[in-house]
């Protein structure tokens, strides 16, 4: 039986089982589902949509049956192709598994599925006093099975951790589907299990992940926000270093680089610096008095660093507005060039001036605008390379530049993705960081838990 003949039993039995409403063929539907941030793109053969676990579990034994492979995708904002079709796969869509089955104010808790967005549930715990701390800049749309998938982080990362931290159970549908449940699996059930770590960050290679027991924590009682600018994107770096040398935690520190502001300037409405060439975002947390007294130490620290400009907002209009020049990176960064080749390299913090010195020699080397901004505080940093992919040479250029910056973070002891994973932009990379040994490790355990290779094929390892 032929692979298309397969696919085509596949999608019937599907449309069966699930009903015509729950399975799409179009080529319009098919396009929106074939492509994410990267902006690479390839049709499905077609997309489905759960509404429950149970038809999970039933297009998972349809697919093994038929010998077909299957995609999960959440909102297609990863930046590493890693929802991308390569073949005549299935896109599954978890956007229809959105319940928030429970939210336990006293164990401080909550139980959601895959498909519930990360800014709704922020909301919602609010309203309980509570806060979930992974904030990816993509929260408005980005779901929490995604944020799991990739172990996103966030601005906040610097203090309270990724999302790994915080993922206490998960229930998932395995090649054959069977249901399992690891961790945490209700607010009153305690069961240790490894799975769930070796899930969290998985990239969807391994089972599909249908819900998630996640740790919520107090919603700090206040917050202080500042901005601040500096002649010099090295100038600031250095800054972070001596802020966490203090002993103090922001709540985050976010940096962004002359091209950066730059581009945001142009996107929306900014009073900078004439002189400025880098800026500092700073935020810091907890009572009233704490938030307020770390960030009057932080501004000592800014002030000695030469900071040329320090803006403390004055009340939550005007912390919005600065949060506001963070979050419109990425819509400005289009302004630019059609596309980009986003690596969110990550280093220890203390060499975080040795990467953005070596990003900026790099971009001279090569001629390409390369924006830099991200989650200084942790050392893991945004480098985009900006390209139009029709210009051969700029793109050929653009890939050596990479092949550079990575060189380059494996040298200052760094990783080649602090959040944004390996899917298929960052792949043939995997290998010189993790060694042949570590490599080949992975390998078996893809074997062991998706002995057919059904589960997002050609992701991650190479098979």
């Amino acid at each position: 039986m032929s692979k298309d003949t397969e696919t085509s039993r596949a999608i019937e039995r599907i449309t069966q089982k699930l009903g015509s409403d729950a399975v799409e063929t179009s080529p319009e539907i098919r396009t929106c589902y074939g492509f994410d941030a990267t902006n690479l793109k390839s049709l499905p053969a077609a997309v489905v949509f759960p509404r429950t676990v149970e038809a999970v579990r039933a297009v998972v034994l349809i697919c093994d049956e038929e010998n077909v492979k299957l995609i999960v995708r959440g909102a297609g904002t990863g930046f590493a192709g890693g929802t991308v079709p390569l073949g005549n796969e299935l896109v599954m869509s978890t956007e229809r598994l959105n319940r928030i089955r429970a939210i336990d104010r006293e164990r401080r808790v909550a139980i959601v599925e895959a498909g519930v967005v990360n800014g709704r549930l922020q909301g919602e715990v609010a309203r309980y006093g509570l806060m979930f701390p992974p904030d990816p800049s993509s929260m408005e749309v980005a779901t929490i099975g995604g944020n799991v998938a990739q172990d996103a982080g966030g601005p906040r990362a610097v203090k309270y951790g990724v999302t790994r931290d915080y993922v206490l159970g998960v229930e998932a549908v395995t090649y054959n589907g069977k249901l399992i449940e690891c961790g945490f699996t209700s607010t009153d059930k305690k069961v240790w299990n490894p799975l769930r770590s070796l899930l969290t960050g998985s990239e969807g290679t391994l089972m599909i992940m249908t819900a998630f027991v996640l740790k919520l924590l107090p919603l700090p009682e206040a917050f202080c926000t500042a901005l601040a600018f500096f002649d010099k994107t090295m100038a600031a770096a250095e800054a972070v270093s001596r802020i966490l040398d203090s002993g103090i935690i922001p709540a985050a520190v976010e940096l962004m680089d002359s091209s950066t502001i730059a581009c945001v300037k142009s996107f929306i409405d900014l009073d900078i610096p004439e002189e400025s060439g880098c800026s500092l975002l700073l935020e810091t947390d907890g009572t009233v008095n704490e938030a307020r007294e770390s960030m009057e130490t932080i501004a000592r620290v800014l002030e000695e660093s030469g900071a040329i400009q320090i803006r403390v907002a004055s009340g939550e209009k005007e912390r919005q507005e600065i949060w506001l020049m963070r979050r419109s990176i990425s819509p400005s960064l289009a302004k630019i060039a059609p596309a980009k080749l986003n690596e969110d390299v990550c280093v220890p913090r203390s060499r975080l001036p040795e990467l953005v010195e070596g990003v900026e020699r790099l971009a001279g080397k090569y001629g390409l605008q390369v924006p830099t901004f991200g989650h200084a505080g942790d050392g893991n940093l945004h480098i985009n390379v900006m390209i139009d992919r029709r210009n051969r040479d700029q793109l050929k250029r653009a890939e050596a530049l990479v092949e550079e910056l990575f060189a380059l973070t494996l040298r200052l002891e760094g990783t080649i993705s602090g959040e944004h994973g390996i899917g298929i932009a960052k792949r043939r990379y995997l290998k010189g960081q993790l060694g042949e040994h570590l490599y080949n490790y992975e390998r078996l355990v893809k074997q062991a838990f998706d002995p057919k290779t059904m589960f997002n094929p050609g992701k991650v390892i190479e098979t």
